[in-house]
């Protein structure tokens, strides 16, 4: 269970959440490149009109030469005019190329040739003759055009031309040579470059390198051919990744119209995203941080919850196997500790009810005992009925032959009461029966109590469907003698039983009109009644007097069952009332009925 829990905090919240950053991070990569490749275009596109706005600056500052008289009649010199030419040369140099070299301390040389070989320079070292001649064959590549890089002194120059055209004629007449420092273009590049990881370089119209990151080793040399590959695969200044020594850049490319230069961006794609990678790796360390905590957490809680229902399975299985005296420890936890507590209360209840049933069946055992040790004592205190019977039979002849009615009457009764009481005190007989021999022991007491007044009421058709134990009425009635009126100084002047249904039992209702007996009797009687079984060993005091309610009471209790047998409804100076509460259906009930 606990590699369970383990198993589904991993798949359902680990997991997910890997999956989850891992997209994150790979939709936050591709989006932040293609920001970067919309940023360096851009970079790369101001970058080209800068430089464009300086070359179109610095041609500007050429037209006043291309128009001035001193530079047209130069134009116009031959080789032979050598003191024009001195004067010309002279007046050009103060008036005009100082004028336009003063405040542009990137030009390194200006130079001006004419058609017929002549030549004007602000710079002592003067081009070769093969340097003027591959300035001649490019003037027809337009009026202004940018050349290549050439050295001089060890210093990187550009070069420019610009024809000067003879409006008469209409061809060219000359050209003006500027040679360019690189440190201002550089400087342009640089300024733009500061702070970013990639370089930037610059291609002229021919492919040459003329400005690749402050390499001078680069310059002047062809364009790489991966980059060329990489123009010519895609779209004109559509930017494209390039791998180099495991470093995948962004190339971004962008060519002038104007000078045909092509300004090219490389930036590391690892720069942009590595404030997302340590980002990420943070997140990463962080969620196996959390993930290590909550397993710990998890584990500990699931380890305390799969331990606990351990020990309450142990527990269980011990109840199973009938140990019934263990306990279940003290949880803290609310679920558990209610499943303890639980678990406490019903082998608690187990303990208990198994202490009834044990009980009980002692008591059964006990009952059976006292069922058989209550018929041997009757059988034990039985007297010999037929000598007693023939005795009365000869009294029963001589009082007949006598003529003394009394003691014959007095001599049948009784022996009918000895022939009713020959058989087992214990049989069920018929509820006619037994009230046939009251009605002669109550003509027996009559002949002693002339004053006594007995009453019967009873259905006759519902009485001879009723069962009772034999001779069960008659200790109540002797009970009304001794305990109603003798003892309380009294003669016997009322008797009176009757019948009924009640709440389906049927209640046979003793009543006299003698002194009762004390309240508190009364209530412990009727609470020895109540019980469902009766410890005659533990009666309570004020009980022990009336052993025949108590041995009338148990038979009826063995014979039907609980809840039948006595209970005594009224008991005051006034009389008594002692009911006797039998079943309606006929035959014995055990305690269960």
């Amino acid at each position: 269970m606990r590699k369970k829990l383990i198993a589904l905090f991993i798949i359902f919240l680990l997991l997910p959440s890997l999956i989850l950053s891992k997209i994150w991070f790979d939709r936050t990569s591709d989006t932040i490149v293609g920001v970067s490749k919309v940023f360096n275009e851009q970079l790369v596109r101001q970058l080209n009109n800068q430089i464009n706005d300086y070359f179109q600056d610095l041609e500007r500052s050429t037209m006043p030469l291309i128009a001035h008289p001193l530079v047209k009649e130069f134009m116009l010199l031959q080789p032979d005019q050598a003191y024009k030419q001195f004067i010309l040369t002279r007046d050009i140099q103060n008036e005009l190329l100082q004028q336009i070299v003063f405040g542009r301390p990137e030009v390194y040389s200006l130079t001006i040739y004419s058609a017929n070989g002549l030549q004007i320079s602000n710079h002592v070292a003067l081009p070769s003759q093969d340097d003027y001649e591959s300035y001649l064959r490019n003037t027809n590549l337009g009026n202004y055009n940018v050349m290549g890089i050439r050295w001089m002194n060890n210093t990187p120059l550009l070069t420019i031309t610009r024809k000067f055209t003879d409006t008469t004629l209409y061809q060219t007449s000359g050209v003006l040579v500027f040679n360019i420092r690189l440190n201002e273009i550089w400087n342009k590049v640089n300024n733009i470059q500061t702070g970013m990881k990639g370089k930037l370089w610059i291609l002229d119209a021919n492919h040459r390198v003329i400005y690749d990151s402050g390499h001078y080793d680069k310059l002047g040399s062809n364009m790489p051919d991966w980059f060329s590959q990489g123009m010519q695969a895609l779209k004109p200044d559509e930017p494209f990744l390039h791998d180099e020594k495991g470093v995948t850049n962004i190339v971004n490319y962008n060519t002038s119209e104007s000078t045909r230069w092509t300004i090219v961006s490389e930036f590391p794609i690892h720069e942009f995203s590595k404030g997302l990678i340590v980002l990420r790796d943070h997140s990463i360390w962080i969620l196996l941080m959390i993930t290590f905590v909550a397993c710990i957490i998890i584990g500990g809680y699931a380890f305390y919850l799969t331990n606990s229902l351990s020990i309450l399975e142990r527990l269980m299985r011990k109840a199973q196997d009938g140990d019934l005296l263990l306990t279940a420890p003290y949880r803290w936890e609310k679920e558990i500790g209610s499943l303890f507590v639980g678990f406490n209360k019903m082998i608690g209840e187990l303990r208990r009810l198994i202490l009834e049933v044990h009980a009980g069946q002692l008591r059964e055992k006990d009952l059976l005992l006292r069922q058989k040790e209550s018929v041997l004592r009757a059988l034990q205190s039985q007297i010999n009925p037929h000598f007693l019977y023939n005795t009365l039979e000869i009294i029963n002849s001589h009082a007949l032959l006598q003529g003394i009615m009394p003691v014959s009457r007095m001599a049948t009764a009784l022996a009918d009461m000895f022939r009713y009481c020959m058989k087992d005190s214990m049989q069920v007989v018929n509820l006619t029966e037994e009230l046939a021999h009251i009605r002669t022991y109550l003509e027996i007491q009559k002949e002693r109590f002339p004053e006594l007044t007995c009453e019967f009421h009873f259905d006759i058709t519902v009485a001879s469907s009723i069962s009772i134990c034999r001779l069960s009425i008659q200790p109540l009635i002797e009970n009304c003698f001794i305990h109603a009126y003798e003892n309380q100084m009294l003669p016997p002047g009322f008797i009176r039983i009757t019948g009924d249904i009640q709440n389906g039992k049927y209640v046979i209702r003793i009543t006299d009109h003698g002194g009762g007996m004390p309240d508190d009797v009364r209530v412990r009687f009727n609470s020895a009644f109540k019980e469902p079984y009766n410890d005659h060993e533990n009666r309570n005091e004020g009980v022990h007097n009336h052993i025949g309610l108590m041995n009338v009471h148990s038979r009826l209790r063995l014979t039907f069952g609980y809840p039948y047998g006595l209970h005594i409804a009224k008991s005051n100076p006034t009389g008594t009332i002692v009911e006797v509460v039998i079943p309606l259906e006929h035959g014995r009930k055990d305690e269960s009925a």
